[in-house]
């Protein structure tokens, strides 16, 4: 049977266009050769073809989800929408248990959220109308905890997305702006816990940092260089804090970046740092999160179980390697397994930590080269199939720098050499593929820099030059490679398309 080595570099797109293109800008012989050499095409990657809606570009998540399950899953950001439009989220149980546990304790309603329309993590949008309906239900006393973007967004619209939350919150006469952080203190999931610690002594008025107004806070940082994403956590208003018999609704969809401040809100034995031990403080948020942290959810995950490749792979007695630094562990483990944080059978899961620095253009390489180690190691061992991540692209994509982002495009390629080399060696087919754009698009028409992903399609290069390969999208990856490994594919892939033809055929 044939041996799969899978290669995911994450947010590595491809443009025609050269301005802001660090993919095109960084010498990639190694890749280039590939490109020469092998069959290749380009995949979608983005809104519908990924069960996102139109102009959302694809994530890290949805792009696992998609290419593991071999499947278009409804995201997360559509279910929200379409129970908005349904009147479903309103009539929600646990929604309404929180609305009816602060009105008859007279207590308060903290609202924490993304503040943007990046669509990875959230969407304003759907904020605004959770607002309303908080309005029809007459809720007295709703405290808003702004979170600001620049990373989904550009670096600097923060202060249009708060002037909008003001005036819709003015509009319904309901609740205020209460705090203001950016996401890289209060959505931390690198367990760099001094930034989580931050925002926590902010909102829970263990540190007061007073502040006049948002937007004007906004402002004063913009003056001194401080963008969206790096605005330190601050209070406008001292009786928003949280107290006990509060309620909390975090109103983001996606987990991982809400599990170190919701667990060390909701869990006593949370033990990072030190926490108030809070009295009948209800939590609830829009997906499952995790188990430590101690809150109700108003949407199952559509996305959890269901035969994923991983799975099957695992059903058959098929050796597996899963390979990834921190940063993008939960990718190529719970979000390629359906959204299932399980330990396979005849898996062997490989954690490398990602490097302990502020922001990655400080160390742009990462663990590429460990990853490297890693992988070359696991084809020696003969795994029948080895799923890797290099967070690369995306991570150093994701400040804005472009060069950083070609220094550490130019690493991921002498790291390609040199798995290539091995595959040939170890008689392993490589498939090459993206999860979403991100490097390929790092200024705006006029130059300014981009930290968002993009809509652009990825690559996919299979090193097997006896075949024909037609373009598709993730959620094909899973059932070409089922047929390459001559494995049938299993009922729920079949909606899916098979990519590749014998050039003899």
């Amino acid at each position: 049977m044939k041996k799969v080595l899978m290669i995911i570099l994450d947010g590595f797109g491809i443009r025609e266009e050269e301005l802001g293109n660090a993919v095109k800008m960084a010498n990639m012989p190694n890749f280039q050769r590939l490109l020469s050499e092998y069959p290749n095409t380009l995949l979608e990657a983005s809104e519908e073809a990924v069960g996102l809606p139109k102009g959302q570009f694809g994530n890290s998540e949805i792009g696992h989800l998609t290419i593991g399950s071999g499947k278009v899953t409804k995201s997360k950001i559509k279910i929200i929408n379409d129970s908005l439009a349904s009147d479903e989220l309103e009539q929600n149980k646990v929604f309404n248990d929180l609305v009816a546990h602060v009105k008859e304790r007279d207590s308060a309603l903290h609202l924490m959220g993304l503040v943007s329309d990046g669509g990875v993590h959230s969407h304003l949008d759907y904020f605004k109308q959770i607002i309303h309906i908080l309005k029809l239900k007459e809720v007295k006393k709703v405290y808003f905890h702004v979170i600001t973007d620049g990373r989904d967004t550009k670096v600097d619209s923060g202060i249009n997305y708060v002037n909008e939350l003001k005036s819709v919150l003015e509009e319904n006469n309901v609740g205020e702006i209460v705090s203001l952080s950016g996401r890289y203190y209060a959505m931390d999931r690198d367990k760099k816990y001094d930034r989580t610690k931050l925002y926590y002594d902010v909102i829970t008025g263990q540190k007061v940092v007073n502040a006049p107004d948002a937007c004007k806070c906004i402002d004063a940082c913009y003056e001194k260089e401080i963008f969206d994403e790096f605005i330190p956590p601050l209070l406008m208003n001292k009786e928003g804090v949280i107290k006990d018999n509060d309620g909390l609704f975090w109103l983001n969809f996606r987990p991982d970046r809400a599990v170190q401040i919701l667990t060390s809100l909701t869990n006593p034995e949370f033990n990072e740092f030190p926490t108030v031990k809070y009295q009948n403080l209800k939590v609830i948020t829009m997906f499952p999160t995790a188990e430590s942290v101690k809150a109700n959810y108003i949407f199952e995950d559509v996305s959890e179980g269901g035969l994923s490749l991983g799975k099957y792979f695992s059903e058959l007695e098929l050796t597996q390697a899963r390979i990834a630094e921190t940063e993008k562990y939960a990718h190529v483990t719970y979000y390629f397994d359906g959204g299932v944080d399980q330990r396979l059978k005849n898996a062997k899961y490989y954690l490398i930590p990602s490097p302990k620095v502020a922001t990655y253009d400080q160390e742009p390489e990462m663990k590429a080269r460990e990853i490297t180690e890693q992988v070359i190691k696991c084809m020696e061992d003969d795994r029948d199939f080895i799923l890797v991540n290099f967070a690369n692209p995306d991570m150093v994509g994701h400040t804005g720098i472009i060069s950083a982002t070609i220094k550490a495009l130019e690493v991921l390629d002498e790291c390609l050499g040199k798995i290539v080399e091995e595959v040939e060696n170890n008689f392993y087919t490589l498939f090459l593929l993206s999860d979403h754009g991100n490097a390929d698009l790092m200024l705006d028409d006029v130059g300014n820099p981009v930290t968002t992903h993009s809509l652009s399609k990825v690559p996919f290069i299979i090193t097997d030059k006896e075949l024909k390969i037609k373009e598709g999208t993730l959620a094909d990856v899973a059932p070409t490679i089922l047929s390459y490994m001559d494995i049938a594919i299993p009922e729920e892939m079949k909606n899916s398309k098979v990519l590749i033809t014998n050039k003899m055929e």
